[in-house]
């Protein structure tokens, strides 16, 4: 009970001034961005269509001796082939009224410099998004060009897995191996890209496992990496763009050094102010750019894996 002595208290004060801090916590999850931050830079895309050449031959599985003095027999050679994909536009605008620019906001800052702010966290994460998940467009009949992400590149070593199937260590040596398997030792896949249920399946390993600290400049914090039975140390990346609903939970074993983006030439991530059509500011951020995969049958993904520990 109040006391009856008391004349003001402050709940009844409509001249209370608020109490609002000046600080903000961004914590969406848009600043996990690995390959964008880790990925190769090609060389500049000139066309809209990019283009490179591959080149692989298959190990001979029986071989036919000459017979002394016999002419050389030929046989058909394989030549380097043509692969592509399509450069696409990714845009973030912002526009803010004048009047929001006017007025006091908590922070003190400029609420255009605090949206251009945020539409860049978010273009890397479209980028992101698009060089995991990407789907090839040609733009033909004025639809936007689209291009294909690492889900899409993967066609040599592509498993489907029984829906529900758990992720073990014999699986993720399987996997191991059918990249030893496509390739030479050299290019063996070296990084596994999951969602973070799988990695947290790999941190109960027993045994193979480690982690190493951030010392390189491409890593943020510390990550785990599994010594594999095909004798190659792979890095864990726990990933939110990788699928990981039921039935479609994928994982990727990829060899890094064969990924690549490419930006069209002048099109790398830039910051254009548009005209005033109102009492408003508005931009946009914008970049033009398209994954180069250089060697695909190096990678492995397998989808179906059990979405449960």
């Amino acid at each position: 009970m109040a006391s009856t002595d008391i004349s003001v208290i402050s709940y009844d004060d409509g001249s209370r001034r608020e109490s609002l801090l000046s600080i903000l916590r961004d914590v969406s999850p848009n600043t996990d961005n690995y390959f964008v931050s880790n990925l190769k830079k090609a060389a500049n895309a000139t066309n809209t269509l990019h283009e490179w050449v591959t080149f692989n031959t298959a190990r001979p599985t029986s071989i036919t001796f000459a017979s002394e003095g016999a002419a050389a027999s030929y046989s058909a050679l394989t030549s380097p082939a043509r692969t592509s994909n399509i450069t696409a536009i990714v845009t973030r605008p912002v526009r803010v009224t004048g009047t929001e620019r006017a007025i006091a906001v908590a922070t003190g800052e400029d609420p255009y410099v605090f949206q251009k702010a945020e539409a860049l966290k978010m273009l890397k994460a479209d980028m992101e998004y698009a060089i995991v998940n990407g789907t090839r467009v040609s733009g033909a009949s004025g639809t936007a060009r689209g291009m294909t992400g690492i889900d899409g590149c993967i066609s040599t070593n592509l498993t489907a897995r029984n829906s529900g199937t758990s992720f073990s260590e014999v699986e993720f040596n399987d996997i191991m191996q059918e990249s030893w398997d496509a390739v030479g030792s050299a290019y063996v896949a070296d990084l596994l890209v999951c969602p973070m249920v799988i990695k947290r399946r790999i941190s109960g390993f027993t045994t193979n496992t480690r982690n190493i600290e951030a010392k390189e400049k491409r890593l943020t914090s510390e990550v785990q990496v599994y010594d594999s039975q095909v004798g190659k140390s792979v890095m864990i990346i726990p990933h939110k763009d990788v699928r990981s609903t039921a039935g479609t939970l994928t994982v990727y074993a990829l060899r890094e050094d064969t990924y690549a983006m490419s930006f069209l030439t002048g099109r790398e991530p830039q910051w254009h102010e548009l005209a005033e059509d109102g009492d408003r500011s508005n931009g946009q951020y914008l970049t033009e750019f398209t994954l180069v995969s250089y060697a695909q049958r190096a990678s492995v993904k397998r989808t179906g894996y059990a979405t449960t520990l």
